[in-house]
C-alpha cells in the first residue's frame, strides 16, 4: 500500500507556509498536508480485529481523504434517538488486548502517513477512567456544594444536630437574617455536628454548607476536575497507561490529545473544598459571611460575593484537569485539544466557569457544533476569541454529532463553512464507526465511505476543508471591534440552580440586560463585522492595553488593534477595567454601550470608583435613552438602552470608523449566511468569504487598503487565478462570484 500521493509532511508544509514563494504556497494549497485535513472520530463499537482496523483506516485515507483519526472507545448504550440497544467495544477498555489492537491502529497509521488523536477515556465526558475511578477512588469524584437549612425565630438559644458523614467537608456554618440581610459566622458555635447558638432577635435562616462527594446523578462518576490529587490519580489510570506503552509514537503518529465535555453542566452546584480557603486568602474576608449569597440575597455585597466565588471556581477549572492534561501533552511533544460542555451557550458560569479562562492552557481550543445546524452558532466566537487572547494558532471543531442520519453533503459543508468563518481551522467530524451497520451506529450520522449519502463527497470535502484550514491556521486576524466579555454581570446574578429552574435550555439563562449573544449574531450575520471578545481582566493585566486611539491585543503573533470597544450590557465591571476604558475614550477611542450601563464594581469596596468614572463620562445624571458623549480628543461614548441591528449599525456609523471588509448585499436567508474572516500571514492578506445561503453571491467586495496584486483562491477546486479588481479612495474593490454553499479566498500582497 502506497502513502497518500503528494501529501506533504507537517514539517515540509510548515516550511512552505512560511516561504515567500507563491508557487510553493499554491502547491501546498492544492494538496494540503494531513495536519490540515479533517480527522474524524472513530467510535469503537464492535469487537476489534486487526484486519478490519487495517482496512478501515486505509479506506479512511484513500476513499475519504481524511488526514487521521480520533480514536473513541464506546460502551454499549441505547441509540441516541430511538433507544434501541447499540453495541460497545470489546475487548475491555484499558485491557492488554485493547492496547494490542490500539497498537495495530498506530502501526497502520504510521504506514499510511496519517495521524492519531488520543481520546482520553471511554464514552463522554472525559474523567471516569471507564468507571474505575468511582469504584476505586470515590473520594476523588466530583463534589457538590449542599446546604442543610433551618428557619428559626431569634431571641432564644438554638441547638441543632446536623446530619454529617465521611463524604462531607464543612465549608461554612452561617446565619442570614431575612429582613436586614445581616450574615453571621456560626463556626465558633459549631462542634462535631452540633450547633449551639444564642440567636439574637430576628428571622434567621441557619445554613450548614458542605462539599460532598458520591452524590451520584448523571455525572457523579466523573473526577473532581479542580482537585489536583484527584486529577493526578485519574491521569495515572488513563494517560499513564498509554504513556507506558506508546511513548515512542507520541509527537509523530499521535500528535494530539482530546478531552470531551470537561465541566459541570447538569450539576451547577459542583464545588471543591479549596474554594473556601482561596476566598479567605484572596479577599481577606470571612467566607462564612458570604456563602449565603450563593443561594440568597445578602444585600449590597450579594453580586460581589457571587463574582468572587464563581471566579475562583473558574480559575480552578482552568488550572486543574485542563492544565494538567496540557502539560502532560507538552512534555511528550503533542498538542492538547478539548472543550467544556455548552461551550457555545451564553451562560458558561454554570457549564465551565468562564469560557475565556477555560482555554488558557489548551493548545487547541475546541467547540462542538452538534445536534442541528445553527445550534449555538452565536457562541462560536467565544471559543475562537479565547484562542486569539492566548495566541493559539489552531481552533478545532467537533462537527455534526447527533445530526440526522440522512444528513447530506450539503449540510456537512454548510456547518463546516460556518465554523471556519467564525475562527475554526481544524475539524473533527463526528464521525466514523467501527461497525457501520445503521443499527449499530448509536449517534448518527455516519461520516464515512460506507454512507451512500456521503461517500462520493468525502474526498473533495477533505481536500477543500484542508485547503481552507491550511490558510486559516496561525497568523494575525484583523478585528476592528472588541466586545467586552460580560462574565461578571452574569456571575453577579447567578445563584445556585437559577439556570436549572429558569425553564430555558441548559446554560441559556442570562440577565435581561446582558446582550452579547444577540450582539454576536448582529455583528457577524447581519452587519458582517468581525469582532473579538476580550476579558475584563485583560484590560488590567496588560494583555490588552490602550495604544493611542486603539486597544491593542499584545500577542507575539496574533496582534490585534481594536478601533471600537462594545460593552454588551450588564451592571458589573471591575474598577480597573473601567479606568482603562475611560483612558481609551479620553485618548480618542470609541466606546459603544448597549442595553444597560455598568454601575457597580465587581470587587468589594470599589463602587464609588465606578460611580465617579461614569459621572466623568456622562455627567451628574446617567442617561436612560440614546446618548452620545464626545471627549476632548474626539473619543466617543455611545449609549443605547436596547440592542438591535439598526441601532448597532447606527452606533458604528456614528464612530466614523471604516469597516475592514464590506460585503454589499450580503443578506442572509433561511438557509445560511454570507460571512468573512481576514487573516494576515507572512506579508499576505487572506480574506476568507463563505456563502451558506441557498443562492449564489455576486458582489464587488470592498477591502480597506490599496493592493496591487489580488488573486482568487478556490478551496473547492484548488485553482488560483488573477482577480478582477479596481482601486478607489484608499480601498480595493474585488469582483467575486461564490456559488451556494461554497467559499473562496481573496489573497492580496
Amino acid at each position: 500500500m502506497k502513502p497518500y500521493p503528494l501529501l506533504l509532511t507537517a514539517g515540509i508544509a510548515a516550511v512552505l507556509l512560511s516561504s515567500c514563494s507563491d508557487a510553493a504556497l499554491k502547491k501546498a494549497f492544492r494538496e494540503p498536508a494531513n495536519e490540515f485535513r479533517p480527522q474524524p472520530f472513530l467510535h469503537l463499537n464492535g469487537h476489534l480485529d486487526k484486519d478490519h482496523i487495517y482496512r478501515q483506516f486505509t479506506e479512511a485515507r484513500d476513499s475519504a481523504g481524511f488526514g487521521g483519526i480520533a480514536i473513541l472507545p464506546v460502551s454499549s448504550q441505547p441509540h441516541w434517538y430511538d433507544g434501541h440497544p447499540c453495541p460497545g467495544m470489546t475487548p475491555e477498555y484499558l485491557s492488554d488486548e485493547y492496547f494490542a489492537r490500539y497498537m495495530d491502529m498506530l502501526e497502520v497509521s504510521r504506514r499510511n502517513g496519517t495521524d492519531i488523536i488520543l481520546y482520553d477515556d471511554i464514552d463522554f465526558p472525559s474523567g471516569s477512567a471507564g468507571g474505575r475511578l468511582v469504584k476505586e477512588y470515590p473520594q476523588y469524584t466530583r463534589k457538590y456544594l449542599e446546604t442543610q437549612e433551618t428557619d428559626i425565630t431569634g431571641g432564644r438559644h438554638f441547638r441543632h444536630e446536623f446530619h454529617m458523614d465521611s463524604t462531607m467537608t464543612v465549608m461554612a456554618v452561617s446565619a442570614l437574617e431575612m429582613d436586614s440581610r445581616e450574615t453571621v459566622d456560626l463556626g465558633p458555635y459549631f462542634s462535631g455536628n452540633v450547633l449551639d447558638w444564642d440567636a439574637p432577635a430576628g428571622k434567621w435562616k441557619i445554613m450548614l454548607f458542605t462539599c460532598r462527594y458520591g452524590v451520584g446523578g448523571v455525572h457523579g462518576h466523573l473526577v473532581d476536575y479542580m482537585q489536583k490529587e484527584a486529577v493526578d490519580t485519574l491521569m495515572k489510570m488513563t494517560y499513564g497507561e498509554y504513556d507506558r506503552r506508546f511513548n515512542g509514537y507520541f509527537g509523530n503518529v499521535i500528535r494530539k490529545t482530546f478531552f470531551d465535555d470537561v465541566g459541570f453542566v447538569h450539576m451547577e452546584h459542583t464545588w471543591t473544598p479549596a474554594i473556601t480557603d482561596i476566598f479567605r486568602e484572596k479577599y481577606g474576608l470571612n467566607p462564612a459571611l458570604y456563602y449565603p449569597a450563593l443561594f440568597y440575597d445578602i444585600g449590597e455585597e450579594t453580586g460581589k460575593a457571587r463574582i468572587a466565588f464563581y471566579d475562583i471556581r473558574a480559575e480552578l477549572m482552568a488550572e486543574g484537569y485542563v492544565k494538567t492534561v496540557s502539560e502532560w501533552a507538552e512534555t511528550r511533544h503533542m498538542k492538547s485539544m478539548g472543550h467544556p460542555p455548552e461551550n457555545y451557550s451564553p451562560n458558561t458560569v454554570v457549564a465551565s466557569g468562564d469560557i475565556l479562562k477555560f482555554y488558557r492552557h489548551v493548545d487547541i481550543p475546541l467547540l462542538d457544533a452538534i445536534l442541528y445546524f445553527r445550534r449555538g452558532i452565536n457562541g462560536f466566537k467565544q471559543v475562537s476569541s479565547a484562542a486569539d487572547l492566548y495566541d493559539k494558532p489552531v481552533v478545532g471543531a467537533e462537527l455534526c454529532g447527533a445530526y440526522p442520519a440522512d444528513m447530506d453533503s450539503l449540510m456537512m459543508y454548510r456547518i463546516t463553512l460556518e465554523a471556519l468563518a467564525r475562527g475554526v481551522n481544524f475539524t473533527v467530524p463526528h464521525g466514523m464507526w467501527y461497525d457501520t451497520d445503521p443499527q449499530a451506529v448509536r449517534i448518527p450520522p455516519l461520516i464515512a465511505p460506507e454512507n451512500p449519502l456521503l461517500k462520493d463527497a468525502l474526498k473533495n470535502y477533505s481536500l477543500s476543508t484542508g485547503r481552507s484550514c491550511m490558510l486559516l491556521q496561525g497568523g494575525r486576524r484583523v478585528s476592528d471591534i472588541a466586545v467586552l466579555w460580560p462574565i461578571q454581570s452574569v456571575q453577579a446574578e447567578s445563584w445556585m440552580f437559577r439556570d436549572q429552574t429558569s425553564g430555558l435550555p441548559i446554560a441559556n439563562w442570562v440577565p435581561d440586560n446582558v446582550v452579547n449573544y444577540t450582539l454576536s449574531h448582529i455583528l457577524t450575520d447581519s452587519l458582517q463585522r468581525d469582532f473579538t471578545y476580550i476579558h475584563p481582566e485583560n484590560l488590567s493585566d496588560g494583555k490588552v492595553s490602550v495604544n493611542g486611539k486603539t486597544l491593542r491585543l499584545n500577542n507575539i503573533e496574533n496582534i490585534q488593534e481594536y478601533r471600537i470597544l462594545i460593552i454588551p450590557g450588564g451592571e458589573y465591571i471591575s474598577a480597573d477595567a473601567l479606568k482603562e476604558i475611560y483612558r481609551f475614550y479620553d485618548n480618542g477611542g470609541k466606546v459603544i454601550v448597549l442595553a444597560s450601563l455598568t454601575v457597580r464594581s465587581s470587587e468589594f469596596g470599589r463602587d464609588r470608583e465606578i460611580e465617579e468614572t461614569m459621572h466623568n463620562i456622562f455627567g451628574a445624571e446617567l442617561p436612560s435613552r440614546d446618548t452620545v458623549v464626545t471627549g476632548r480628543n474626539g473619543g466617543m461614548f455611545i449609549f443605547s438602552p436596547s440592542c438591535n441591528a439598526n441601532e448597532v449599525s447606527e452606533a458604528l456609523q456614528l464612530t466614523g470608523d471604516t469597516a475592514d471588509v464590506i460585503l454589499p448585499d450580503a443578506a442572509p436567508d433561511n438557509a445560511g449566511y454570507i460571512n468573512y474572516l481576514h487573516k494576515v500571514r507572512n506579508g499576505r492578506n487572506f480574506y476568507y468569504i463563505t456563502n451558506t445561503t441557498d443562492k449564489g453571491y455576486d458582489g464587488e467586495i470592498s477591502l480597506r487598503g490599496e493592493f496591487r496584486k489580488v488573486e482568487i483562491w478556490d478551496p473547492h477546486t484548488g485553482n488560483t487565478r488573477q482577480a478582477d479588481f479596481r482601486i478607489q479612495d484608499g480601498r480595493t474593490y474585488v469582483s467575486v462570484s461564490i456559488p451556494s454553499v461554497r467559499s473562496c479566498f481573496i489573497v492580496t500582497k
